[in-house]
């Protein structure tokens, strides 16, 4: 896994993780037409550094390490109001 990532890059990991949160499954198509055709090439670098992974459905997961670093993330920004 790959921990460079750019900011881009960790927008994208931290929006699917609000869907993904909020009970939304996501395919990259779905993505792309949330946030547009740009987000794309994001997406195959997070897949190939590891972060993002999909499964037979062709839905977008955090990998573990990612839900972890997400995890953490939050934890340390405090409740969320």
């Amino acid at each position: 896994m790959d921990f460079n990532i750019t900011a881009g890059e960790e927008a994208v990991v931290f929006h699917v993780a609000s869907r993904i949160q909020g009970g939304f499954s996501l395919t990259d198509d779905d993505l792309a037409e949330e946030l547009g055709e740009e987000v794309r090439p994001l997406l195959q670098s997070l897949l190939g550094k590891g972060w993002l992974v999909v499964d037979e459905d062709r839905e977008l997961a955090l990998s573990t390490i990612a839900r972890h670093v997400v995890s953490s993330r939050r934890d340390a920004e405090g409740p969320q109001t």
